[in-house]
């Protein structure tokens, strides 16, 4: 009697997490329908985002968080699954997502500076490119000056720089980022 309450008691624990498996990778693969296949390199200048020529998650999952639009999926070594979805902000802010076939997550990071916005005497590009050989490099370039009471620029206070990262997604689909590193440009010459 003992027996057959253990089979069936085994039985019952195989089959429920199987079940629960099962589960998980249908939202996997509902999430990831939600993706275009993409072909690398890439590049995303998230300030020249359209938000609507994308198409919005079909359905709210644990894998959709915040307000996000996917952009794609791209081909990998089959080791990991790679998405890129863009983050609001001022600009569109991509972020890099790996995930195990099964859909556990391995490692996600903004891939972006994200100064972006819009004040007096501040310019900015958002530029991020992600390359075939899974290699990233992502940049605002700035420029910014002090403003008068007017809007006019301020003499001698203009000022222009790149704030950049670089990383890579190594083979086992964590991602290695360096901190983000500052260059400034030389200064114009005032205009008199």
């Amino acid at each position: 009697m003992t027996i057959k309450y253990l089979s069936a008691i085994s039985f019952l624990l195989i089959f429920s997490c199987n079940t629960e498996r099962s589960k998980t990778n249908d939202e996997f693969e509902r999430y990831l329908s939600n993706f275009q296949k993409v072909e690398l390199p890439l590049i995303i200048k998230g300030c020249n985002v359209n938000p609507d020529s994308y198409k919005r998650f079909s359905d709210s999952s644990k894998y959709v968080t915040g307000y996000s639009l996917p952009y794609g999926q791209a081909y990998t070594n089959g080791a990991y699954v790679a998405v890129i979805t863009l983050g609001a902000a001022d600009c569109y802010l991509p972020i890099l997502t790996t995930y195990k076939p099964n859909g556990e997550i391995i490692d996600e990071k903004g891939i972006a500076i994200g100064r972006c916005g819009g004040d007096c005497g501040f310019t900015c590009e958002e530029f991020m490119t992600l390359r075939k050989d899974f290699t990233f490099y992502a940049s605002d370039t700035i420029t910014t000056y002090e403003c008068d009471s007017l809007g006019n620029e301020t003499p001698g206070t203009h000022e222009c720089y790149v704030a950049y990262i670089e990383g890579k997604v190594k083979p086992d689909g964590t991602i290695e980022m360096s901190e983000e590193i500052k260059k400034k440009f030389p200064r114009r010459k005032e205009v008199k």
